[in-house]
């Protein structure tokens, strides 16, 4: 009876657990072990069943020195790393009992969040900069008129930038956030929306003499977040305006087709080259960098796109070719 507990408590712990002689040789493993590394039945040593040389050498350590030894180890499997918090213990000069905790994910999201604060840092480091740099000029010297209001525009013009920047981050930081209260999904009219979201980008719209075709049932109904609906548009829109030639057109519909909507935004820009295509949904991404701080991209739009799809349990996939212009297209369970 108290084999068959052991036994049971052995394979319950949610590390992988190796337990060798002196000399490495395998003597029992957990079913995490087992299924972590994927271990073989011709596995006789802890090398090859992990086929770690670091593992290895750790335990070696732990044995030579007569006590516990704890570190942090990379094993590649295939073409993939994971990250483990190793824990050997030597146990009457006889055994060692080897610990490891996967920490993968938590090494990823550490990864997410400083390469999101150094983006962030980055993106916030041109516009203050001018701003500083040009605000010095007004106050430390006495320009000529027309200098002024040349600095005043570049000073209002990179707050636009800083103001729209931390207003994407809230709204990204808010999507992301499980814990956030939502309002509930409503039956709401798609063509509604669509016709909110085009009349919020009129300005631009209008400034490039760009023709918006309108294709949606005026009866089309779905349950989903109308709200966010709207501010997927708006950027997909906004992005479609940016990067669509003068008094050129962009098409938008909707539709529901096998209890999925479909929504799709084309435009006849110059489209994406494929070799990007897999990272244009990455916070900061853009496909020309000068030219997207020029046209005001914060380069959050598109990656709050997917997040409020996924809010939805949808996505949004990208169809474009070079000088063909780019079809966003958002799918989302009816």
């Amino acid at each position: 009876m108290y084999e068959k507990f052991y036994k049971v408590l052995f394979n319950s712990i949610p590390e992988a657990v190796f337990i060798t002689d002196s000399d490495l040789n395998l003597l029992k493993a957990n079913s995490r072990a087992f299924t972590i590394f994927d271990i073989s039945k011709s596995a006789k040593t802890l090398l090859e069943a992990t086929f770690s040389v670091e593992l290895e050498n750790v335990a070696k350590k732990a044995f030579e020195k007569n006590k516990a030894c704890e570190s942090e180890i990379i094993i590649f499997k295939g073409s993939k790393q994971y990250f483990f918090d190793v824990s050997v213990t030597p146990l009457n000069n006889t055994y060692l009992i080897i610990i490891l905790n996967d920490i993968t994910r938590i090494k990823k999201l550490e990864k997410v969040r400083k390469d999101f604060a150094a983006n962030v840092s980055h993106e916030l480091r041109t516009p203050i900069q001018l701003i500083k740099g040009f605000s010095e000029t007004l106050l430390e010297q006495k320009p000529e008129p027309h200098k002024v209001t040349y600095a005043l525009e570049i000073i209002q013009k990179n707050a636009i930038t800083m103001e729209n920047l931390t207003s994407d981050l809230l709204t990204l930081v808010s999507l992301e956030d499980d814990d956030n209260p939502r309002l509930e999904m409503n039956q709401t009219n798609i063509y509604g929306l669509l016709e909110e979201a085009i009349q919020a980008v009129e300005p631009k719209r209008s400034d490039k003499n760009i023709n918006i075709e309108l294709s949606c049932d005026r009866e089309l109904c779905s349950r989903l977040y109308g709200p966010f609906i709207i501010q997927a548009l708006i950027n997909l829109l906004d992005n479609a305006i940016k990067y669509s030639p003068k008094s050129s057109s962009v098409k938008v519909s909707a539709e529901i087709t096998e209890n999925t909507l479909i929504i799709k935004v084309k435009d006849r820009g110059k489209g994406i080259p494929a070799e990007f295509q897999e990272r244009i949904f990455e916070r900061f991404f853009r496909v020309d960098k000068s030219r997207g701080r020029d046209t005001g991209s914060t380069g959050l739009g598109l990656s709050i796109v997917r997040h409020i799809c996924l809010l939805h349990n949808g996505n949004v996939q990208l169809i474009s070719h070079t000088k063909e212009g780019s079809c966003f297209i958002i799918k989302i369970p009816a």
